[in-house]
């Protein structure tokens, strides 16, 4: 099970990267139509009107899948920001009461999102929700892709808790290194 739960959170990573690798595409491919257009102007007189429609709005929505694509596997790799400013001062058996209280929390929380997003997709497809600009995608295509994010977060926070529940401890919410607050 964990390699098929690791293999999850990568592919989820993987789509992630790849989005952003299509905003930093988009945005090169639509500032190289500007400079071709700014050129035949001042040497032709003449604009091609090269553009990529809604290029800003395909960008956001590549943005929305790069950050929610990536929080399954930031969770797991404990990349996140988490505060242990008073964890830290605690014993270790209480830090472990409020791991268990942290991954519970997760879980919750998660669980909620991914209803409530749910509920926003589906209304979205049933309403036919379009977005604005030239190209006028049906909405509910990146609600769904933002959903599936977040559903793999929600395993993560679910994989976490289990984690906590068994040893008292998880990669997700290890303990932070003094030496890493100095560097």
């Amino acid at each position: 099970m964990r390699k098929w739960l690791d293999l999850l959170y990568r592919v989820s990573g993987g789509l992630a990267a790849a989005s952003l690798v299509g905003i930093t595409a988009l945005v090169a491919i639509q500032v190289l139509f500007n400079v071709i257009d700014y050129v035949a102007i001042r040497l032709f007189g003449v604009s091609f009107g090269l553009l990529i429609p809604s290029y800003a709005a395909l960008a956001g929505y590549a943005l929305a899948f790069a950050t929610f694509l990536s929080l399954g596997l930031g969770l797991r790799r404990a990349v996140h920001i988490r505060v242990t400013l008073l964890e830290s001062q605690l014993p270790k058996p209480l830090r472990r009461i409020t791991l268990f209280f942290v991954a519970l929390l997760g879980v919750v929380m998660g669980g909620i999102f991914v209803y409530s997003l749910a509920i926003i997709t589906y209304q979205s497809y049933i309403w036919g929700d379009q977005g604005t600009g030239m190209l006028s995608v049906p909405l509910w295509i990146p609600q769904l892709v933002m959903c599936i994010g977040l559903v793999v977060f929600w395993i993560a926070a679910i994989d976490t808790f289990i984690d906590v529940c068994r040893t008292g401890k998880s990669p997700a919410l290890r303990e932070i290194d003094p030496t890493e607050d100095a560097l």
